[in-house]
């Protein structure tokens, strides 16, 4: 078993870089612009920043669609927010959810060994959602 006290350092420092990530990607917005935007007191933004806390799925989503991320800092945003709360990002989530086609698939092929080309193949499915969804083709 781990111990806790390195693992709660570990997830001390994701909960930093994800803040550092979230204030990177503010550029010229103010902390308070962007606070107020997403709903929140300009307090709990500093401490989001600060990386004192990680933002619930709620915040977080209202996060990625006002700061519009690029696809590099998303992913790595995506990665340390599903690394703190255990749960994949709330959009993801959504989709899941809203598919019922999706859960099933999911639950089939589970515990299944697919190969690179069929991995490849759902990458390129899920990109070309994400392009029809944004209009552009993913980098």
């Amino acid at each position: 078993m781990p111990n806790k006290v390195a693992v709660d350092q570990q997830a001390k420092g994701m909960i930093i870089e994800l803040g550092l990530l979230i204030r990177d990607c503010r550029g010229t917005l103010s902390q308070s612009q962007l606070a107020k935007r997403v709903g929140l007191p300009r307090s709990n933004m500093k401490y989001i920043e600060d990386g004192v806390n990680a933002p619930t799925a709620e915040v977080y989503d209202k996060l990625i669609k006002e700061l519009k991320p690029d696809l590099q800092a998303r992913r790595r945003m995506d990665r340390l927010y599903m690394a703190i709360r255990k749960v994949p990002p709330p959009d993801i989530c959504r989709t899941i959810t809203q598919n019922k086609d999706l859960v099933d698939t999911m639950r089939k092929l589970e515990g299944c060994n697919l190969t690179p080309d069929q991995i490849e193949s759902v990458a390129t499915l899920f990109a070309s959602f994400q392009e029809n969804r944004e209009g552009e083709p993913i980098k």
